[in-house]
């Protein structure tokens, strides 16, 4: 280390000093005097680029309210004439959630006009740099073609790398493996022997004392752990479309066990049914966990997504057909194969493999997934859901296929979800959004062909059913990998902002575990927050009063992060196999709408169901007026 110098006394200044300061005086005032005429100048400037921006946005919103206003389905909402600054917000909120899909549509069909000749001079280049030296040299004027080229680019640096074989496990030794205090709790939240009170099984690995090499005591929450309420509630029965799609929901977010925002392991939902035919199988895959560009632990991420856009076999399908016959479902029996996003084009994929190994893969459901481009066998029916405004579905920039009249009929829906304005366009690309519209096609089919699909998807649906969820990870101790590579939010006032309420909540009579947690559901501008508790009883959580204590913190909460919503599932100790979940979201006027749901499965007590839920348990919408959670902390109308 330098040496320091020494403190010295102030003896005042001499004839230089003083010299030195009036010449700086002299220099300094003009100089500052100029630097204030440019400041001013460019402020000048930059209120005349403000005054023009706002001009070109009031007559934007004129045109777009024009627009809407000639059309008769006005949407993604009714747009009020932009004579306010509300009025303007909404006008162009709307042109940005319709501008958005378009583009990104618009771009992928014109990839290859648009990025060839980009990637012809980074082939050229390799020729001297053997670097940048990645095929397709000179073919690449086709989508497919031009991700092949990044992909292989990404390679030689390091990034999209997904050579790897996959291990496969049940998802319970994987956390009893990785995290084994989730597994203790989750055993003793399914044993009706456990007693009251959780106690840590004596000799249970610490994963963290292990890492650090020191002798930890225990912990002093152990029920705080983050992930152990999300984990406890695994569904044990999928009954209709729109459950198939609340499962998507709750696999992907179990891909992240320990709620970090890191994808851990992919998973793989089989369940296993026995229809008065024979056995039947539903198999169902994860959406992507990870947009980090080098390939973690977990193979749903961004590299199995640009490997299956170039026409190549990532790890996730090879692991998701391993996975089915490790299951041991035997030729001849019936498959269908869901997923959403990523989730639906490996499971495409995964339906053309399958057929190839002798399996008999009949029905493919899929949401917000792109298929244009993947080939799917004519003998497997095929329905697929795509809301309008969804950007996912319009990725590749070719629309699905379409069979009507011969054969097996490829169906797809195209939706207009309802809407408020101010949100963020990933809450198109949401499980549970896809889950609300898969309702709405089930309570009214907008085709007798769809209807009919759906009489066939009811065999699935209705027999006795046994879930097993498979965990899949690459080999080769792969790390793994955050959510996103950059973030851009204050993640210490976040963390505060969770940690907090998760506390708060845990201290409510009843509580036993509380998550409170980003569910980003495959997408990853997509922000809900959810609550999952664990509860002694269920009947305290079925009071108004109650419940709109938690909403109010709650959406305190996501007003902060600009989220779109809410959801919260309840699961009582006492009273097991029903699980109650609600969201909540804010409509285009202001008010609130409460979606409720109930889950009844083969450990429910008939009695219990009849005492609880007295005028039965069919999914109700509830319409709240828009103070009704007051006060909560609303940035968006603060403004």
């Amino acid at each position: 280390m330098p040496p320091q110098p020494s403190p010295q006394l102030w003896r005042g200044r001499n004839g230089a000093t003083r010299a030195a300061l009036i010449l700086g005086l002299i220099v300094g005032i003009p100089v500052a005097f100029a630097l204030g005429l440019l400041l001013l100048v460019v402020g000048l400037a930059a209120a005349v680029v403000a005054l023009l921006v706002w001009l070109i946005g009031l007559v934007v919103a004129w045109v777009w309210f024009a627009i809407q206003s000639r059309k008769r389905i006005p949407y993604p909402f009714e747009t009020p004439p932009p004579s306010t600054r509300r009025g303007r917000r909404i006008a162009l909120s709307g042109l940005y959630l319709s501008l958005v899909p378009r583009t990104v549509g618009a771009v992928a069909r014109g990839a290859a006009l648009l990025f060839a000749p980009l990637a012809l001079l980074v082939s050229l280049i390799g020729v001297f740099l053997p670097r940048w030296r990645a095929r397709p040299f000179v073919a690449v004027f086709t989508l497919p073609a031009i991700l092949r080229k990044v992909v292989r680019l990404g390679r030689r640096r390091g990034l999209l790398r997904d050579g790897h074989d996959a291990l496969l496990l049940e998802y319970d030794d994987f956390l009893a493996r990785a995290f084994p205090q989730i597994r203790d709790v989750l055993d003793w939240w399914n044993d009706p022997r456990g007693g009251d009170d959780y106690v840590p099984t004596p000799g249970l690995a610490d994963v963290p004392g292990g890492l650090l090499g020191l002798p930890l005591g225990p912990s002093p929450d152990p029920l705080g752990q983050p992930g152990i309420a999300a984990g406890a509630m695994r569904r044990r029965s999928i009954r209709s479309l729109r459950e198939l799609l609340l499962s998507q929901r709750e696999i992907d977010d179990l891909c992240d066990p320990d709620l970090d925002d890191r994808a851990d392991v992919g998973l793989v939902r089989v369940v296993e049914m026995d229809a008065p035919g024979g056995r039947c199988w539903m198999v169902q895959f994860a959406s992507t966990k990870s947009w980090h560009p080098r390939a973690g632990a977990a193979p749903n991420d961004i590299t199995a997504d640009l490997l299956i856009g170039a026409g190549a076999e990532p790890t996730v399908t090879r692991a998701a057909l391993e996975t089915m016959l490790a299951a041991r479902i035997a030729p001849g029996e019936p498959v269908l194969l869901a997923g959403f996003s990523l989730g639906g084009m490996v499971a495409a994929q995964v339906a053309t493999a399958a057929v190839g190994a002798g399996l008999t893969v009949t029905h493919l459901v899929v949401a917000g997934s792109p298929l244009g481009r993947i080939t799917v066998p004519d003998a497997v029916t095929v329905l697929a859901l795509e809301h309008v405004l969804d950007p996912v579905p319009r990725i590749e920039g070719r629309e699905n296929p379409v069979r009507l009249e011969s054969g097996t009929p490829f169906l797809t829906v195209k939706a207009r979800p309802p809407l408020s304005h101010g949100f963020r366009i990933g809450s198109l690309h949401q499980s549970t959004a896809y889950a609300d519209t898969a309702g709405a096609v089930e309570a009214d089919p907008p085709d007798p062909r769809v209807a009919a699909v759906l009489a066939e998807l009811g065999v699935f649906f209705e027999a006795p059913q046994r879930i097993n969820d498979h965990a899949t990870v690459r080999a080769g101790g792969l790390p793994p990998r955050p959510s996103v590579p950059l973030y851009l939010h204050s993640t210490v006032e976040e963390g505060i902002t969770r940690g907090t309420l998760r506390q708060t909540v845990r201290r409510l009579a009843g509580v036993i575990a509380v998550d409170v947690y980003q569910s980003r559901s495959g997408f990853a501008t997509t922000i809900v927050w959810n609550a999952d508790m664990l509860v002694r009883e269920l009947d305290p959580w079925l009071i108004d009063a109650g419940r709109t204590a938690v909403y109010r913190g709650l959406l305190s909460l996501l007003a902060r992060r600009r989220a779109v919503g809410i959801h919260l599932r309840l699961q009582a100790r006492a009273t097991p196999g029903i699980t109650w979940e609600s969201t909540v979201q804010r409509l285009s006027d202001g008010r609130w709408r409460e979606t409720i749901d109930v889950t009844v499965d083969d450990r429910a007590d008939p009695a219990d169901v009849a005492r609880l839920f007295p005028a039965g348990t069919a999914p109700v919408v509830i319409v709240h007026a828009p103070d009704a959670f007051d006060p909560v902390l609303d940035v968006a109308r603060q403004r």
